[in-house]
């Protein structure tokens, strides 16, 4: 395995499907989680690193770990069928990689497909969407120009690959995997259902609370939905472990929603105390997460973004300078409590 990286790890479904979970070294010093499902004769991948090298590289000496610890042969010439979790760079981005191995044929939920077959204009227009958006939490021009060469910095790396089909919510790709819909951290986010285990990608994850952007900037994100696919994975029954796209197994995934709601509940609330007077978006960031650094800065804004979008739909948030957005063409937004 490659130095840094966790071990190869083997889980058993109850009804004795084989799934090898592979850390591969998506970014530096940011771990993602790729899997193998085995089947009998069949041999399916889900997710696939960044395109990194270092996230390629480590993706080969995960199956070779396989071989290694486990002493079952797999390459990705052996590959039967791609399953992409979702359209975040992390998950999709090393299908070129993948694919010059393997003709395997592709699946990703329909709502992120674009980003993986026309990616390059997705990129445009995602950060067409995305300045608006800054503009109006009331970042400078400065900083909005900084944030947007990091948000663009390394999405040249990947090329448009084609989509072979689409993973709809209550089907099976393959036998016995069904896909679970679970909108909120990215549109087209699945959770992939083997039996007993669930492969919760970004959706739930045992440590961190999954990013959240708003709804402003990509449709079908946003924290309403995120509650409600919440929601959903927790009343599934029989699931007795669930594994994350990043982090550890988790063993008790109602429990583990139930911390994530609950994470963002107390967030929710830190958001109206600091919106007892009209704040933007950008001063409530710096109120949730004080001064932070680097890319960081985005994540906290659109995670900020998030909720105060959500809190604004509820009408627990209005608009505390309604004149200003009545007579100028590109207003900041102050948002004050209700």
């Amino acid at each position: 395995m490659t130095a840094g990286l966790r071990a190869v790890e083997r889980f058993e479904t109850a009804d004795g499907r084989t799934i090898y979970g592979m850390p591969v070294e998506a970014f530096p010093r940011f771990i993602a989680n790729v899997y193998v499902i085995r089947d009998g004769d069949r041999t399916i991948l889900v997710d696939c690193g960044s395109p990194m090298e270092a996230s390629n590289r480590s993706l080969s000496a995960g199956l070779a770990g396989i071989e290694e610890l486990f002493g079952e042969r797999i390459t990705l010439a052996d590959v039967d069928l791609i399953l992409v979790t979702h359209g975040h760079i992390d998950h999709f981005g090393g299908l070129p990689f993948v694919r010059a191995q393997t003709e395997a044929p592709v699946g990703i939920h329909v709502l992120d497909r674009r980003i993986l077959s026309h990616y390059e204009e997705r990129v445009i227009v995602a950060a067409k969407q995305l300045t608006v958006f800054l503009e109006r939490a009331g970042l400078s021009e400065d900083a909005r120009r900084g944030l947007m060469q990091m948000y663009v910095g390394q999405k040249g790396l990947y090329r448009s690959t084609p989509v072979d089909f689409a993973l709809e919510e209550g089907t099976a790709p393959a036998d016995g995997v069904e896909v679970i819909h679970v909108p909120g951290h990215c549109p087209g986010q699945v959770c992939l259902r083997l039996g007993d285990v669930l492969l919760a990608a970004d959706h739930v994850l045992s440590r961190i609370t999954p990013h959240q952007a708003p709804e402003s900037i990509t449709l079908n994100m946003g924290l309403g939905h995120y509650f409600d696919s919440l929601a959903k994975v927790k009343k599934l029954d029989g699931v007795r472990l669930a594994l994350g796209g990043h982090e550890d197994p988790i063993e008790d995934l109602p429990k583990r929603v139930g911390q994530i709601r609950a994470a963002h509940e107390r967030r929710l609330e830190r958001v109206l105390e600091l919106c007892a007077e009209p704040k933007s978006v950008a001063e409530v960031s710096k109120g949730l997460f004080g001064a932070i650094h680097g890319y960081n800065v985005l994540l906290a804004i659109e995670e900020t973004g998030a909720h105060v979008e959500y809190l604004y739909q509820t009408g627990d948030l209005v608009a505390g300078n309604v004149e200003e957005l009545r007579d100028q063409e590109q207003p900041v937004i102050e948002y004050i409590k209700a």
